[in-house]
């Protein structure tokens, strides 16, 4: 009976032991993970804040010189994108695509941090729509913490097992 409670205190040892900010880090330098922060703030995604939604961390429309009030281009600017081929109905702040690409996830003890450079020719996209361009909208923010709840699940799992 002994040896029963032994290998089970081990265990319980095992997950008592879990440095939460450790595996936290260690999730955040995932690329799969990171790919999907990425995907849910730019494209690629059915609640991609910017290109799906036009909208930014705070769940508001994105708005500046280029874009109305209501969160809709101005008429030239529609049609300069149509001539390009691009997305109308919403400001997605994909034109080139520099901005898109320049997005990346830092890790850190804990989590993460979105960075991107706002620079898109001599427009400062922070001081033109402000800092929460990037970040998760709450929406988008619950799909990565249920990540995060999974992948804490499996190394308790595996401490379990152990």
């Amino acid at each position: 009976m002994a040896k029963f409670f032994d290998s089970l205190i081990d265990k319980l040892q095992g997950i008592a032991d879990l440095e939460v900010n450790e595996v936290a880090f260690k999730i955040s330098q995932e690329k799969q993970l990171q790919d999907l922060v990425i995907r849910l703030n730019t494209e690629g995604e059915p609640t991609s804040q910017l290109y799906e939604l036009g909208e930014d961390s705070l769940g508001k429309p994105l708005k500046g010189k280029t874009i109305l009030r209501d969160g809709e281009y101005r008429p030239f600017t529609i049609t300069e994108k149509r001539k390009k081929g691009q997305k109308t109905s919403n400001p997605t702040l994909k034109d080139s695509g520099s901005f898109y690409n320049s997005f990346m996830v830092v890790p850190y003890r804990g989590g993460f941090e979105i960075k991107a450079n706002p620079f898109a020719g001599d427009t400062n996209l922070f001081e033109e729509l402000g800092s929460n361009i990037v970040g998760l909208n709450d929406s988008n923010l619950q799909i990565v913490i249920d990540v995060y709840k999974n992948k804490f699940l499996e190394e308790v799992e595996k401490r379990v097992r152990a």
